[in-house]
C-alpha cells in the first residue's frame, strides 16, 4: 500500500513523521464500532506514587506485553480486525514492529492521557513508535523533556504519527481532554518488542 508520511521538525534536531493511513484501511462507521466494542470492561491500573490508579481511558495490549509505570499490560491475541493495521505498519514503517496497544477515549468521560515518554523496556532499541488515530479529532501535544514550550498536532480519523526512538527519549507526548471535545477516539500504538514471538491472531475472534 502507498505510504504518505512526511517529516515534521521539532526544532532541536528531532522530528516526528506525520501522515495518513491508506484509504482502504480507514474504517467506516461499522468498522469503527467493531473496534470500539473490543475495549475491556474495566480500566487498566498503573502504579503512581506508590499506589494503584485506574487509567483515565480503556487500554489493552495485543500481540506483545507492554511494561510501563510499574505494571504490565498483558497482551491478548490480535483479532482479525487488528491484523491489517500491524501489517501496514510493518510494511510502511519498520518490519520489526510486532505489538499493538489500543487506547479507547470517550469524550463523555473526559478521557485523556497525560504527558509521558513511552516505556522502552523490552523494546528494540532504535525502533520507531507508530500511532494510528481513528474516530473523533483530538489534540496530540508534544513537549521537550524537561524543557519549555509545546507543539500541538490535530489528529483526525486516519491520521498517523511516527515517533522515532530518539525523539521519544527527548520529547513527551500527551492527548489532553478539552471541553469542546466530542465523540470517541481509538488510538492504536504499534511498537517493536524483543519477544520470542508475537501472539497469533485469533482465527475465530
Amino acid at each position: 500500500m502507498p505510504v504518505d508520511l512526511h517529516d515534521r521538525p521539532l526544532g532541536d534536531g528531532h522530528h516526528v513523521k506525520v501522515g495518513r493511513l491508506p484509504a482502504a484501511l480507514v474504517p467506516d462507521a461499522a468498522g469503527l464500532d467493531e473496534l470500539w466494542a473490543l475495549h475491556p470492561a474495566q480500566y487498566h491500573e498503573i502504579l503512581l506514587h506508590g499506589r494503584l490508579v485506574a487509567t483515565p481511558r480503556w487500554q489493552q495490549a495485543h500481540g506483545a506485553d507492554y511494561h510501563y509505570t510499574g505494571r504490565v499490560n498483558r497482551a491478548e491475541p490480535l483479532t482479525p480486525a487488528m491484523v491489517p493495521f500491524l501489517e501496514w505498519a510493518r510494511e510502511a514503517v519498520d518490519l520489526r514492529l510486532n505489538g499493538l496497544l489500543f487506547n479507547w477515549y470517550d469524550a463523555r468521560h473526559a478521557h485523556y492521557i497525560g504527558k509521558h515518554r513511552d516505556s522502552t523496556r523490552a523494546m528494540i532499541e532504535g525502533a520507531p513508535i507508530v500511532t494510528i488515530s481513528l474516530g473523533a479529532t483530538r489534540l496530540f501535544r508534544l513537549r521537550p523533556w524537561r524543557g519549555a514550550g509545546m507543539i500541538d498536532l490535530e489528529v483526525d480519523h486516519g491520521a498517523v504519527i511516527v515517533l522515532p526512538y530518539a525523539t521519544n527519549l527527548r520529547w513527551t507526548h500527551e492527548v489532553p481532554h478539552r471541553a469542546a471535545d466530542r465523540g470517541r477516539r481509538i488510538s492504536i500504538t504499534v511498537r517493536a518488542f524483543n519477544v520470542p514471538r508475537t501472539i497469533a491472531p485469533a482465527i475465530d475472534a
